[in-house]
Formats: structure tokens, C-alpha cells, sequence
């Protein structure tokens, strides 16, 4: 049974799933560095493998801090169409744009028509000029393992609140 007027489906963000991959790079930059810091003794060596062991820890966590904004918005589905995060923060993309939703393991690529732009009705949060061929190219990720809800789940809302108008392809 199709939902009806006013519902929403939302799969909240995971917060523990975002910080699980970022504890063995902290735990590995920590001994790296430690280690580092240990060769120092011997030489010059050891400043190269301590200052890489905190570029390194330094990288993963820029990239953390530098995704908050997908970690902010959950995904969320109604008749409108689907409300993606994306880097540049929630972007709503209405069931008429949307060519197609490629299922690539635990990702989802969703697919824009080639004719939409910054400017057609209905679309905001895309307007950086990068996101655009990635949105009709290959198609927007969205990591369903980031979410409470689970792939499955998702796909089968999809189909459900665009009435089977988008294709949903693996």
C-alpha cells in the first residue's frame, strides 16, 4: 500500500557508524607517532615517521570534521521526492528529476535527467557547479550503511513513494 499525503520516511543519521571507521586511524596515528617519537632517539628517522604518523591522523580527522554537514541531515523520503545529504547540506531532489537509482552494494547513486539544472523547479541544496556532473554522471552516494534505516528499507520507500516512476537498477 502506498503511503499516503504527509508522511515522511526518515533514516536517521548514524553517529556511531560515522565515528567506527575513525578509530583505528587514531589508535594506528597514535602508534605511529609514539613510535616516531621513540626512533628519534636514533636519528632524523624517527621526526620523518613521527611528523607522517600526525599527518596522517591529521587527514582523517580534516576529513571527519569536513563531512558534518552529511552527518547533520538524514535522508528523507515523502511524495515530494527524496532530501539528500550532501556535502554542501540537504539537497532536495523532486521524483521528476530523477533519472535513476543505481544500487552499487551498500550505495545508492541517485541519478539526475540530464536536463536538470540549478535552476529547475523544485531542486535546491545543488549549486555548486561540481555537484552537477557527479548528480547525472555516476550519480549522488548516499552510504546507506550511515543510516539507521537499512538499504533495503530505503529502496523499497523509494519505490513506494514515487509510485515506481524512478528506475532502480543493481
Amino acid at each position: 500500500m502506498p503511503p499516503g499525503v504527509g508522511e515522511l520516511f526518515i533514516a536517521e543519521v548514524d553517529h556511531d557508524a560515522w565515528r567506527r571507521p575513525l578509530v583505528p586511524w587514531l589508535v594506528g596515528g597514535a602508534v605511529v607517532t609514539a613510535t616516531g617519537l621513540a626512533l628519534l632517539f636514533v636519528g632524523w628517522f624517527g621526526l620523518v615517521v613521527a611528523l607522517a604518523g600526525l599527518a596522517a591522523l591529521a587527514a582523517k580527522v580534516g576529513g571527519y570534521v569536513a563531512r558534518r554537514k552529511r552527518r547533520s541531515s538524514p535522508l528523507m523520503i515523502d511524495l515530494a521526492g527524496v532530501t539528500l545529504p550532501t556535502a554542501q547540506g540537504p539537497a532536495l531532489l523532486p521524483w521528476d528529476t530523477l533519472r535513476a537509482v543505481v544500487v552499487d552494494g551498500p550505495t545508492l547513486r541517485f541519478r539526475v535527467r540530464p536536463s536538470v539544472t540549478p535552476t529547475t523547479p523544485g531542486v535546491t541544496g545543488l549549486h555548486r557547479r561540481d555537484a552537477w556532473p557527479v548528480a547525472s554522471g555516476p550519480g549522488l552516494p548516499l552510504d546507506t550503511r550511515l543510516f539507521t534505516r537499512d538499504r533495503d528499507d530505503i529502496i523499497t520507500a523509494l519505490r513506494a513513494y514515487s509510485h515506481d516512476s524512478i528506475r532502480i537498477t543493481g
